[in-house]
Protein backbone atom coordinates (compact mmCIF):
# COMPACT_ATOMS: atom_id res chain seq x y z
CA UNK A 1 0.00 0.00 0.00
CA UNK A 2 1.81 3.13 -1.21
CA UNK A 3 1.54 6.50 0.52
CA UNK A 4 1.25 9.57 -1.68
CA UNK A 5 1.62 13.17 -0.65
CA UNK A 6 -1.71 14.97 -0.21
CA UNK A 7 -3.25 17.85 1.71
CA UNK A 8 -2.64 18.02 5.48
CA UNK A 9 -5.33 17.47 8.09
CA UNK A 10 -7.02 20.88 8.04
CA UNK A 11 -9.38 19.93 10.88
CA UNK A 12 -6.36 19.53 13.14
CA UNK A 13 -4.72 22.67 11.74
CA UNK A 14 -7.70 24.96 12.39
CA UNK A 15 -8.24 23.42 15.82
CA UNK A 16 -4.67 24.38 16.74
CA UNK A 17 -5.13 27.92 15.41
CA UNK A 18 -8.38 28.25 17.37
CA UNK A 19 -6.71 27.14 20.61
CA UNK A 20 -3.89 29.66 20.09
CA UNK A 21 -6.41 32.46 19.51
CA UNK A 22 -8.35 31.52 22.65
CA UNK A 23 -5.11 31.51 24.61
CA UNK A 24 -4.06 35.02 23.51
CA UNK A 25 -7.51 36.49 24.22
CA UNK A 26 -7.74 34.84 27.65
CA UNK A 27 -4.21 35.91 28.62
CA UNK A 28 -5.10 39.52 27.83
CA UNK A 29 -8.09 39.36 30.16
CA UNK A 30 -6.22 37.50 32.90
CA UNK A 31 -3.08 39.68 32.92
CA UNK A 32 -4.61 43.13 32.36
CA UNK A 33 -5.40 43.90 36.07
CA UNK A 34 -1.87 42.96 37.14
CA UNK A 35 -0.34 45.10 34.37
CA UNK A 36 -2.47 48.12 35.34
CA UNK A 37 -1.53 47.66 39.00
CA UNK A 38 2.16 47.51 38.11
CA UNK A 39 1.93 50.70 36.03
CA UNK A 40 0.17 52.48 38.91
CA UNK A 41 2.78 51.44 41.49
CA UNK A 42 5.76 52.03 39.14
CA UNK A 43 4.99 55.28 37.30
CA UNK A 44 8.56 55.61 36.02
CA UNK A 45 8.48 52.24 34.22
CA UNK A 46 4.87 51.66 33.17
CA UNK A 47 3.91 48.72 30.97
CA UNK A 48 1.06 48.22 28.56
CA UNK A 49 -2.11 46.52 29.74
CA UNK A 50 -1.67 44.06 26.87
CA UNK A 51 2.01 43.41 27.57
CA UNK A 52 1.73 39.66 28.18
CA UNK A 53 -0.88 39.19 25.46
CA UNK A 54 1.43 40.85 22.92
CA UNK A 55 4.30 38.55 23.95
CA UNK A 56 2.06 35.52 23.66
CA UNK A 57 0.86 36.72 20.25
CA UNK A 58 4.47 37.11 19.09
CA UNK A 59 5.30 33.57 20.32
CA UNK A 60 2.19 32.26 18.55
CA UNK A 61 3.28 33.96 15.31
CA UNK A 62 6.77 32.44 15.51
CA UNK A 63 5.32 29.04 16.36
CA UNK A 64 2.85 29.13 13.47
CA UNK A 65 5.64 30.02 11.05
CA UNK A 66 7.66 27.03 12.30
CA UNK A 67 4.55 24.87 12.06
CA UNK A 68 4.00 25.89 8.43
CA UNK A 69 7.62 25.21 7.49
CA UNK A 70 7.63 21.78 9.12
CA UNK A 71 4.24 20.90 7.69
CA UNK A 72 5.11 21.72 4.07
CA UNK A 73 8.86 21.52 3.57
CA UNK A 74 10.46 19.24 6.21
CA UNK A 75 9.70 15.57 5.61
CA UNK A 76 9.16 13.52 8.75
CA UNK A 77 11.91 11.07 7.66
CA UNK A 78 14.40 13.87 8.32
CA UNK A 79 13.80 13.39 12.06
CA UNK A 80 14.43 9.65 11.67
CA UNK A 81 17.89 10.28 10.23
CA UNK A 82 18.77 12.83 12.93
CA UNK A 83 17.28 11.00 15.92
CA UNK A 84 20.56 10.02 17.61
CA UNK A 85 22.00 13.50 17.16
CA UNK A 86 18.82 15.02 18.63
CA UNK A 87 19.12 12.72 21.65
CA UNK A 88 22.67 13.89 22.32
CA UNK A 89 21.54 17.51 21.94
CA UNK A 90 18.67 16.85 24.31
CA UNK A 91 20.92 15.42 27.03
CA UNK A 92 23.44 18.24 26.56
CA UNK A 93 20.77 20.94 27.04
CA UNK A 94 19.34 19.24 30.13
CA UNK A 95 22.82 18.98 31.66
CA UNK A 96 23.92 22.52 30.75
CA UNK A 97 20.91 24.17 32.35
CA UNK A 98 22.02 22.75 35.72
CA UNK A 99 25.45 24.43 35.51
CA UNK A 100 25.68 27.56 37.70
CA UNK A 101 26.21 30.63 35.58
CA UNK A 102 24.57 29.09 32.52
CA UNK A 103 21.12 28.16 33.74
CA UNK A 104 18.83 30.96 34.90
CA UNK A 105 17.47 30.66 38.45
CA UNK A 106 13.94 31.80 39.22
CA UNK A 107 11.73 30.80 42.13
CA UNK A 108 14.37 28.41 43.46
CA UNK A 109 14.53 26.40 40.23
CA UNK A 110 17.17 26.35 37.52
CA UNK A 111 15.11 25.60 34.40
CA UNK A 112 15.84 28.26 31.79
CA UNK A 113 18.50 29.66 29.49
CA UNK A 114 18.73 33.40 28.99
CA UNK A 115 18.07 36.47 31.07
CA UNK A 116 15.66 39.37 31.17
CA UNK A 117 12.43 38.78 29.28
CA UNK A 118 13.84 36.11 26.91
CA UNK A 119 14.05 32.57 28.29
CA UNK A 120 14.21 29.08 26.80
CA UNK A 121 13.13 26.07 28.83
CA UNK A 122 15.01 22.95 27.62
CA UNK A 123 12.80 20.55 29.55
CA UNK A 124 9.87 21.45 27.25
CA UNK A 125 12.03 20.75 24.20
CA UNK A 126 13.18 17.47 25.77
CA UNK A 127 9.70 15.95 25.54
CA UNK A 128 9.53 16.34 21.74
CA UNK A 129 13.11 15.14 21.20
CA UNK A 130 12.49 12.15 23.46
CA UNK A 131 9.44 11.15 21.39
CA UNK A 132 11.45 11.31 18.16
CA UNK A 133 14.29 9.20 19.54
CA UNK A 134 12.01 6.56 21.06
CA UNK A 135 10.08 6.26 17.79
CA UNK A 136 13.42 5.78 16.01
CA UNK A 137 14.66 3.27 18.60
CA UNK A 138 11.57 1.05 18.53
CA UNK A 139 11.60 1.11 14.74
CA UNK A 140 15.16 -0.13 14.63
CA UNK A 141 14.56 -2.66 17.42
CA UNK A 142 11.23 -4.00 16.23
CA UNK A 143 12.51 -7.59 15.96
CA UNK A 144 13.93 -7.41 19.49
CA UNK A 145 10.84 -6.23 21.37
CA UNK A 146 10.64 -9.52 23.28
CA UNK A 147 14.28 -9.20 24.35
CA UNK A 148 14.41 -7.05 27.49
CA UNK A 149 18.19 -6.65 27.46
CA UNK A 150 18.43 -5.37 23.88
CA UNK A 151 14.92 -4.24 23.03
CA UNK A 152 13.62 -2.41 26.11
CA UNK A 153 16.33 -1.78 28.67
CA UNK A 154 18.30 0.78 26.59
CA UNK A 155 15.14 2.83 26.03
CA UNK A 156 14.26 2.75 29.73
CA UNK A 157 17.77 3.89 30.63
CA UNK A 158 17.45 6.90 28.31
CA UNK A 159 14.04 7.78 29.76
CA UNK A 160 15.30 7.46 33.34
CA UNK A 161 18.32 9.68 32.62
CA UNK A 162 16.16 12.42 31.11
CA UNK A 163 13.64 12.29 33.96
CA UNK A 164 16.40 12.50 36.58
CA UNK A 165 17.93 15.55 34.85
CA UNK A 166 14.55 17.31 34.82
CA UNK A 167 13.92 16.40 38.47
CA UNK A 168 17.29 17.92 39.36
CA UNK A 169 16.16 21.38 38.16
CA UNK A 170 13.71 20.72 40.00
CA UNK A 171 10.58 20.43 37.83
CA UNK A 172 8.26 17.66 38.99
CA UNK A 173 5.43 18.49 36.60
CA UNK A 174 7.54 18.42 33.44
CA UNK A 175 9.29 15.26 34.64
CA UNK A 176 5.92 13.53 35.00
CA UNK A 177 4.87 14.75 31.56
CA UNK A 178 8.12 13.50 30.04
CA UNK A 179 7.77 10.12 31.75
CA UNK A 180 4.12 9.63 30.78
CA UNK A 181 4.70 10.70 27.16
CA UNK A 182 7.71 8.41 26.81
CA UNK A 183 5.82 5.45 28.24
CA UNK A 184 2.98 6.07 25.78
CA UNK A 185 5.47 5.56 22.94
CA UNK A 186 6.81 2.43 24.65
CA UNK A 187 3.27 1.08 25.00
CA UNK A 188 2.41 1.83 21.36
CA UNK A 189 5.59 0.08 20.17
CA UNK A 190 4.17 -3.31 21.18
CA UNK A 191 6.18 -4.08 24.31
CA UNK A 192 4.56 -6.65 26.56
CA UNK A 193 2.00 -5.05 28.87
CA UNK A 194 3.21 -7.08 31.85
CA UNK A 195 6.59 -5.35 31.76
CA UNK A 196 4.95 -1.92 31.66
CA UNK A 197 2.78 -2.81 34.65
CA UNK A 198 5.84 -3.89 36.62
CA UNK A 199 7.57 -0.67 35.61
CA UNK A 200 4.55 1.33 36.80
CA UNK A 201 4.52 -0.43 40.16
CA UNK A 202 8.17 0.57 40.60
CA UNK A 203 7.81 4.16 39.32
CA UNK A 204 4.78 5.26 41.35
CA UNK A 205 6.37 4.74 44.81
CA UNK A 206 9.55 6.48 43.61
CA UNK A 207 7.58 9.52 42.44
CA UNK A 208 5.59 9.65 45.68
CA UNK A 209 8.80 9.50 47.70
CA UNK A 210 10.28 12.33 45.60
CA UNK A 211 7.13 14.40 46.22
CA UNK A 212 7.24 13.99 50.01
CA UNK A 213 10.99 14.58 50.33
CA UNK A 214 10.55 18.22 49.28
CA UNK A 215 8.73 20.61 51.59
CA UNK A 216 6.78 22.57 48.96
CA UNK A 217 5.80 19.37 47.14
CA UNK A 218 4.63 17.90 50.43
CA UNK A 219 2.50 21.03 50.98
CA UNK A 220 0.95 20.55 47.55
CA UNK A 221 0.10 16.96 48.37
CA UNK A 222 -1.48 18.07 51.65
CA UNK A 223 -3.46 20.77 49.83
CA UNK A 224 -4.67 18.17 47.35
CA UNK A 225 -5.78 15.71 50.03
CA UNK A 226 -7.10 18.33 52.50
CA UNK A 227 -7.71 21.62 50.64
CA UNK A 228 -9.82 23.14 53.46
CA UNK A 229 -7.32 22.31 56.22
CA UNK A 230 -5.28 25.49 55.51
CA UNK A 231 -7.40 27.67 53.18
CA UNK A 232 -5.25 30.74 53.66
CA UNK A 233 -1.87 29.27 52.57
CA UNK A 234 -1.51 25.78 51.05
CA UNK A 235 -5.08 25.44 49.78
CA UNK A 236 -5.59 29.08 48.80
CA UNK A 237 -4.90 28.79 45.07
CA UNK A 238 -7.01 25.69 44.59
CA UNK A 239 -9.95 27.13 46.53
CA UNK A 240 -9.84 30.42 44.62
CA UNK A 241 -9.85 28.47 41.36
CA UNK A 242 -12.91 26.52 42.48
CA UNK A 243 -14.64 29.74 43.51
CA UNK A 244 -13.98 31.32 40.11
CA UNK A 245 -15.33 28.31 38.21
CA UNK A 246 -18.40 28.09 40.45
CA UNK A 247 -19.23 31.79 40.03
CA UNK A 248 -19.20 31.47 36.22
CA UNK A 249 -22.51 29.62 36.09
CA UNK A 250 -23.75 28.29 32.76
CA UNK A 251 -22.72 31.17 30.49
CA UNK A 252 -20.23 33.16 32.61
CA UNK A 253 -19.93 36.78 33.66
CA UNK A 254 -18.75 37.95 30.24
CA UNK A 255 -15.36 38.62 28.69
CA UNK A 256 -12.99 40.57 30.95
CA UNK A 257 -15.69 40.76 33.66
CA UNK A 258 -14.25 38.15 36.01
CA UNK A 259 -13.02 39.04 39.48
CA UNK A 260 -10.62 36.14 40.12
CA UNK A 261 -7.81 37.86 38.18
CA UNK A 262 -8.17 41.12 40.14
CA UNK A 263 -6.00 39.88 42.99
CA UNK A 264 -7.79 36.78 44.28
CA UNK A 265 -6.14 34.16 42.07
CA UNK A 266 -2.31 34.21 42.08
CA UNK A 267 -0.71 34.40 38.60
CA UNK A 268 -3.99 33.75 36.76
CA UNK A 269 -2.41 33.86 33.28
CA UNK A 270 -0.22 30.81 33.94
CA UNK A 271 -1.25 27.39 35.23
CA UNK A 272 -4.66 28.48 36.59
CA UNK A 273 -5.92 30.16 33.45
CA UNK A 274 -8.76 27.65 33.04
CA UNK A 275 -10.74 29.02 36.06
CA UNK A 276 -10.47 32.51 34.50
CA UNK A 277 -11.89 31.20 31.23
CA UNK A 278 -14.73 29.33 32.96
CA UNK A 279 -15.64 32.36 35.08
CA UNK A 280 -15.90 34.55 31.97
CA UNK A 281 -17.53 32.04 29.60
CA UNK A 282 -19.22 29.70 32.04
CA UNK A 283 -19.73 25.96 31.94
CA UNK A 284 -20.49 26.10 28.21
CA UNK A 285 -17.16 27.80 27.47
CA UNK A 286 -15.22 25.26 29.54
CA UNK A 287 -16.90 22.31 27.82
CA UNK A 288 -16.23 23.90 24.42
CA UNK A 289 -12.52 24.09 25.25
CA UNK A 290 -12.54 20.43 26.30
CA UNK A 291 -14.23 19.52 23.01
CA UNK A 292 -11.44 21.35 21.12
CA UNK A 293 -8.81 19.28 22.93
CA UNK A 294 -10.87 16.17 22.20
CA UNK A 295 -10.88 16.98 18.48
CA UNK A 296 -7.10 17.45 18.59
CA UNK A 297 -6.65 14.05 20.25
CA UNK A 298 -9.05 12.38 17.79
CA UNK A 299 -7.29 13.74 14.72
CA UNK A 300 -3.82 13.04 16.13
CA UNK A 301 -4.49 9.39 16.92
CA UNK A 302 -6.31 8.96 13.60
CA UNK A 303 -3.14 10.14 11.85
CA UNK A 304 -1.16 7.57 13.87
CA UNK A 305 -3.53 4.76 12.85
CA UNK A 306 -3.17 5.55 9.15
CA UNK A 307 0.52 6.49 9.22
CA UNK A 308 2.59 5.12 6.32
CA UNK A 309 5.17 3.33 8.48
CA UNK A 310 6.14 2.43 12.01
CA UNK A 311 8.31 5.45 12.76
CA UNK A 312 5.68 7.97 11.70
CA UNK A 313 2.98 6.10 13.64
CA UNK A 314 4.99 6.08 16.88
CA UNK A 315 5.93 9.73 16.43
CA UNK A 316 2.29 10.70 15.91
CA UNK A 317 1.25 8.75 19.00
CA UNK A 318 3.94 10.41 21.12
CA UNK A 319 3.27 13.99 19.99
CA UNK A 320 -0.49 13.64 20.39
CA UNK A 321 -0.05 12.01 23.80
CA UNK A 322 2.17 14.90 24.87
CA UNK A 323 -0.63 17.44 24.33
CA UNK A 324 -3.27 15.19 25.88
CA UNK A 325 -1.16 14.44 28.97
CA UNK A 326 -0.31 18.12 29.51
CA UNK A 327 -3.97 19.09 29.27
CA UNK A 328 -5.03 16.25 31.58
CA UNK A 329 -2.45 17.15 34.26
CA UNK A 330 -3.32 20.87 34.16
CA UNK A 331 -7.09 20.41 34.18
CA UNK A 332 -6.80 17.72 36.83
CA UNK A 333 -4.81 20.11 39.04
CA UNK A 334 -7.22 23.07 38.78
CA UNK A 335 -10.28 20.87 39.37
CA UNK A 336 -8.78 18.98 42.32
CA UNK A 337 -8.47 15.59 40.65
CA UNK A 338 -4.64 15.77 40.77
CA UNK A 339 -2.19 17.73 42.94
CA UNK A 340 -0.87 21.02 41.60
CA UNK A 341 2.29 20.37 39.57
CA UNK A 342 2.85 23.57 37.59
CA UNK A 343 2.17 22.13 34.12
CA UNK A 344 0.73 24.81 31.78
CA UNK A 345 -2.41 24.25 29.72
CA UNK A 346 -1.24 23.69 26.09
CA UNK A 347 -1.83 26.66 23.75
CA UNK A 348 -3.76 28.53 26.47
CA UNK A 349 -1.40 29.30 29.39
CA UNK A 350 1.17 32.06 29.17
CA UNK A 351 4.63 30.88 28.13
CA UNK A 352 6.54 31.45 24.93
CA UNK A 353 8.73 28.34 25.02
CA UNK A 354 5.82 26.01 25.75
CA UNK A 355 3.72 27.51 22.94
CA UNK A 356 6.49 27.37 20.33
CA UNK A 357 7.42 23.79 21.29
CA UNK A 358 3.79 22.64 21.10
CA UNK A 359 3.34 24.26 17.69
CA UNK A 360 6.58 22.68 16.48
CA UNK A 361 5.31 19.26 17.57
CA UNK A 362 2.04 19.88 15.75
CA UNK A 363 3.98 20.86 12.62
CA UNK A 364 5.67 17.44 12.60
CA UNK A 365 2.30 15.78 13.18
CA UNK A 366 0.70 17.71 10.32
CA UNK A 367 3.56 16.71 8.02
CA UNK A 368 2.85 13.05 8.84
CA UNK A 369 -0.81 13.69 8.00
CA UNK A 370 0.23 14.54 4.43
CA UNK A 371 1.40 10.95 3.87
CA UNK A 372 -1.32 8.97 5.62
CA UNK A 373 -2.92 5.95 3.93
CA UNK A 374 -6.56 5.73 2.88
CA UNK A 375 -7.23 3.03 5.47
CA UNK A 376 -5.53 1.56 8.51
CA UNK A 377 -2.87 -1.02 7.51
CA UNK A 378 -3.47 -4.57 8.74
CA UNK A 379 0.21 -5.37 9.33
CA UNK A 380 2.99 -3.59 11.13
CA UNK A 381 4.83 -1.31 8.72
CA UNK A 382 8.50 -0.44 9.00
CA UNK A 383 10.36 2.61 7.84
CA UNK A 384 13.19 2.29 5.32
CA UNK A 385 15.60 1.02 7.95
CA UNK A 386 18.14 -0.55 5.65
CA UNK A 387 18.41 -1.07 1.90
CA UNK A 388 18.33 -4.52 0.31
CA UNK A 389 21.91 -4.35 -0.91
CA UNK A 390 23.18 -3.27 2.48
CA UNK A 391 21.23 -6.04 4.21
CA UNK A 392 22.61 -8.67 1.85
CA UNK A 393 26.14 -7.40 2.38
CA UNK A 394 25.63 -7.53 6.14
CA UNK A 395 24.24 -11.06 5.88
CA UNK A 396 27.22 -12.21 3.83
CA UNK A 397 29.59 -10.62 6.35
CA UNK A 398 27.83 -12.37 9.25
CA UNK A 399 28.11 -15.71 7.44
CA UNK A 400 31.84 -15.21 6.96
CA UNK A 401 32.17 -14.30 10.63
CA UNK A 402 30.33 -17.39 11.88
CA UNK A 403 32.93 -19.64 10.27
CA UNK A 404 35.49 -18.41 12.80
CA UNK A 405 33.49 -17.06 15.75
CA UNK A 406 30.20 -17.94 17.45
CA UNK A 407 27.23 -15.96 16.24
CA UNK A 408 24.63 -13.96 18.10
CA UNK A 409 21.01 -15.07 18.05
CA UNK A 410 18.28 -12.61 18.96
CA UNK A 411 15.77 -15.33 19.75
CA UNK A 412 13.07 -13.66 17.71
CA UNK A 413 10.50 -16.14 16.45
CA UNK A 414 7.71 -13.82 15.35
CA UNK A 415 6.11 -13.45 11.95
CA UNK A 416 8.07 -11.43 9.37
CA UNK A 417 6.85 -7.88 9.08
CA UNK A 418 6.55 -5.55 6.09
CA UNK A 419 8.31 -2.39 5.10
CA UNK A 420 6.54 0.71 3.90
CA UNK A 421 7.34 -0.27 0.32
CA UNK A 422 5.35 -3.46 0.64
CA UNK A 423 8.24 -5.94 0.75
CA UNK A 424 8.76 -8.51 3.47
CA UNK A 425 11.11 -7.98 6.37
CA UNK A 426 12.91 -10.80 8.17
CA UNK A 427 15.56 -10.53 10.86
CA UNK A 428 19.01 -11.61 9.79
CA UNK A 429 19.98 -14.29 12.34
CA UNK A 430 23.16 -16.23 11.71
CA UNK A 431 22.93 -19.86 12.74
CA UNK A 432 24.68 -20.88 15.92
CA UNK A 433 27.69 -23.12 15.51
CA UNK A 434 27.43 -26.57 17.04
CA UNK A 435 29.13 -26.88 20.40
CA UNK A 436 29.74 -23.14 20.80
CA UNK A 437 28.06 -20.54 22.98
CA UNK A 438 26.61 -17.31 21.64
CA UNK A 439 28.35 -14.00 22.15
CA UNK A 440 27.68 -10.37 21.32
CA UNK A 441 28.52 -9.11 17.88
CA UNK A 442 29.18 -5.50 16.96
CA UNK A 443 26.58 -2.76 17.46
CA UNK A 444 25.83 -2.68 13.76
CA UNK A 445 25.18 -6.40 13.49
CA UNK A 446 22.80 -6.35 16.47
CA UNK A 447 20.51 -3.86 14.77
CA UNK A 448 17.20 -4.88 13.36
CA UNK A 449 18.24 -6.15 9.93
CA UNK A 450 15.85 -6.27 7.01
CA UNK A 451 16.03 -7.82 3.60
CA UNK A 452 13.26 -7.24 1.06
CA UNK A 453 12.48 -9.14 -2.10
CA UNK A 454 13.62 -7.10 -5.07
CA UNK A 455 11.58 -6.38 -8.17
CA UNK A 456 13.71 -8.78 -10.19
CA UNK A 457 12.95 -11.66 -7.85
CA UNK A 458 9.25 -10.94 -7.95
CA UNK A 459 9.38 -10.97 -11.73
CA UNK A 460 10.87 -14.46 -11.56
CA UNK A 461 7.73 -15.73 -9.90
CA UNK A 462 8.55 -15.56 -6.21
CA UNK A 463 5.73 -14.48 -3.96
CA UNK A 464 5.83 -12.25 -0.92
CA UNK A 465 5.06 -13.95 2.39
CA UNK A 466 1.54 -13.55 3.65
CA UNK A 467 1.09 -10.49 5.84
CA UNK A 468 -0.45 -11.54 9.13
CA UNK A 469 -1.72 -9.00 11.63
CA UNK A 470 -0.69 -9.11 15.29
CA UNK A 471 -4.20 -10.20 16.32
CA UNK A 472 -4.06 -13.27 14.03
CA UNK A 473 -0.53 -14.10 15.21
CA UNK A 474 -1.59 -13.88 18.85
CA UNK A 475 -4.68 -15.99 18.25
CA UNK A 476 -2.76 -18.66 16.35
CA UNK A 477 -0.02 -18.86 18.98
CA UNK A 478 -2.56 -19.20 21.80
CA UNK A 479 -4.48 -21.91 19.93
CA UNK A 480 -1.34 -23.91 19.16
CA UNK A 481 -0.02 -23.72 22.72
CA UNK A 482 -3.20 -25.14 24.31
CA UNK A 483 -4.18 -28.78 23.53
CA UNK A 484 -7.75 -29.38 22.50
CA UNK A 485 -9.98 -31.18 24.96
CA UNK A 486 -12.79 -33.63 24.27
CA UNK A 487 -11.33 -35.66 21.41
CA UNK A 488 -8.45 -38.01 20.76
CA UNK A 489 -5.81 -37.06 18.19
CA UNK A 490 -6.40 -38.75 14.86
CA UNK A 491 -3.83 -40.03 12.46
CA UNK A 492 -3.47 -36.73 10.69
CA UNK A 493 -2.73 -34.95 13.97
CA UNK A 494 -0.15 -37.61 14.94
CA UNK A 495 1.60 -37.18 11.60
Amino acid sequence: MESQRHQPDYVLFFTIVLLCAVGVVTIFSASMPAALHYSATHPKTPISAANMAIRQLAAAGIGLIILSVLMHWVHYEHWYRKAVLLLLLNLALLAMVLVPGIGHVSGGSRRWFGSGSFHIQPSEIAIVLSVIYLAYFFTRKVVLLDDFRLGLRPALMVIALEVLLVLAEPDMGTALTLLATSLSVVFASGVRLRRLLVLGLITIPVMLAAAYLSSYRSDRMSAWLHPFADPGITGYQVLQGWTAMASGGWFGRGYSMGIAQTGYLPVPQADFIFPVLVEEWGFVGGVTLLVAFGVLAWRGFSIARKAPNRFSALTAVGLTSMIVIKAFINLGAVTGILPVTGVPLPFISYGGTSLVVNLTAMGILLNISRYTLDEEPDADQLADVIWVEEARAELAQSKRRERTTPAFSSGYTGTPRTRSRGASVTPLRPKRLRGETPHRESWRSRQEMAASISHRERERGRRDPVIVSWRERTRSQSDSSKPRKGRRPNRKDRD
